[in-house]
């Protein structure tokens, strides 16, 4: 990702940046909200205006081409991802992956604590793999079928699974999202996590217990019957073979992503050890198995609720999230790199004068505002770390204040902006292709609670730390 995003070479106005910002957010979310119209097609369908816009400032249209395929290829790896869990979804499927987590789950989980239970097992996975896209895709898929199994609302099944995904990306050192944090502000990576754990693990607590309190008081189970798990169990038993032995291929990419193996490689790795086990366990032909990594898992139980619960995945279910990304990549490169994204945030940071509260709060402001326009966390981390560094060092904030602000911005908040990459895919990963984030959203907890403990510290004072005075420098 670029770092010369603020660039504004043209001496464009705030006005003029504001105004064509506010036309691509009016026409997306308008034709989206209103019209019904797909989220990528109104992405796709500004560039009418967009590009005509930046070119009005005083570029070429090839040049304005260029700055979209920039941002278009540095997000080409994310998309690529997208694409590889539609393939890991429906083989871990066909190997019977998903089915025995959802058997074992059943078999202990009760409904009251279901909840906190998924949060938990989301946040190890996590921790354990740096990678929130790469748990959802797998014990996040597993945690949504025990969830419709025990009638616990899709939306907080997810909420809890994204939180827990997110706590933790955010937490774990092997996180792309805190390495660049701790690199865009300058503070050393271990500093960054541990200030982290001031607003992310309390954060973490409140969301487990009120997590705990819908399980318990929330929630209406009155309607559950029991009676819907076992014949669950009994199905999937009846459609799959199912052992310890299916863990393999669910163990064996947690471990690639440990060792630091490329998510793409071990996401594709894990898929084709299921692949196999789905040829030489389950009894599927390879042609089967080709056809559902690109089709999505495909079976007749003869028990409709199952049915539903297996039949997904496949690159074809990725599509929507895969032109989401492309297409919202191609705006922010045009708007990035263009200066207009930078004459639009600049001021921000210009207002904080030598105020606490207006610095963080501005921090949290861009950082909302880049992941709305840009659809994308890493650049919602890049743009108010680089305007920001200077305004902390100017305020004796040290460094570490601003690299916590930036990932409850960033990182947490991505999944709260619905066109955002990481909304789009937990959406489509969790609810299937189409589904739309509103469903989960109000119940991404951490995301909420975070940043509003960031802002309670800033007006407090506490754990807000001074620059530290080197050399008298």
């Amino acid at each position: 990702m670029n770092k010369d995003i603020l660039k504004n070479e043209k001496n464009i106005s705030v006005g003029y940046a504001a105004f064509v910002v506010s036309c691509v957010f009016v026409f997306v979310l308008g034709g989206s909200l209103i019209f019904g119209g797909n989220i990528e097609t109104m992405f796709i369908l500004s560039l009418l205006f967009t590009i005509p816009l930046v070119m009005k400032v005083g570029y070429t249209y090839k040049e304005v081409q260029n700055f979209g395929w920039k941002i278009v290829m540095d997000s080409l790896e994310a998309n690529f991802i997208i694409l590889t869990v539609g393939i890991l979804i429906a083989s871990f499927i066909a190997s019977g992956t998903v089915p025995y987590i959802i058997v074992l789950g059943l078999g202990v989980i009760s409904p009251k604590i279901f909840l906190v239970s998924a949060l938990l097992i989301c946040t190890v996975t996590s921790l354990a793999t740096g990678t929130s896209w790469g748990t959802i895709g797998t014990a996040g898929i597993a945690m949504m079928g025990i969830g419709e199994a025990l009638g616990v609302p899709m939306g907080m099944t997810a909420g809890a699974v994204i939180s827990g995904a997110a706590f933790g990306d955010k937490m774990s050192p092997l996180s792309d999202t805190t390495n660049l944090a701790a690199a865009i502000s300058g503070t050393p990576l271990m500093t960054h996590i541990k200030h982290m754990t001031v607003t992310t693990l309390p954060a973490y607590i409140i969301s487990g217990i009120m997590f705990l309190i819908m399980g318990f008081f929330v929630i209406d189970l009155t309607s559950y019957d029991p009676a819907i798990s076992s014949e669950t169990i009994a199905g999937l038993n009846g459609a799959f073979k199912l052992g310890i032995l299916e863990l393999i291929p669910i163990v064996l990419v947690i471990a690639l992503l440990i060792k630091n193996v490329p998510p793409i490689t071990s996401i594709l790795g894990g898929a084709v050890v299921a692949m196999a086990m789905a040829v030489l366990r389950q009894g599927f032909d390879i042609s089967q198995v080709l056809d559902y990594a690109y089709n999505g898992f495909s079976i007749e139980t003869g028990t409709i609720y199952i049915d539903k619960l297996l039949n997904r995945g496949g690159i074809m279910s990725m599509i929507s999230s895969f032109l989401i990304v492309f297409s919202a990549a191609a705006i922010t490169g045009m708007l990035s790199e263009s200066g207009i994204l930078g004459a639009l945030v600049t001021p921000l940071a210009k207002k904080c004068g030598g105020s606490r509260v207006r610095t963080v709060g501005t921090t949290l402001s861009i950082g909302y505002l880049t992941n709305m326009i840009g659809s994308s966390m890493l650049l919602a981390i890049i743009v108010p770390g680089t305007l920001m560094k200077p305004v902390y060092k100017e305020n004796n904030l040290a460094p570490e204040n601003l690299s916590r602000v930036l990932e409850d911005s960033g990182t947490l908040g991505a999944w709260l902006i619905p066109w955002n990459a990481n909304a789009i895919f937990g959406a489509h990963t969790l609810m299937g292709a189409g589904a739309l984030p509103y469903v989960f959203i109000p119940y991404c907890l951490l995301s909420i609670i975070s940043p509003l403990l960031s802002l309670f510290y800033a007006v407090t004072g506490i754990s807000m730390n001074p620059m530290v005075n080197k050399n008298n420098n």
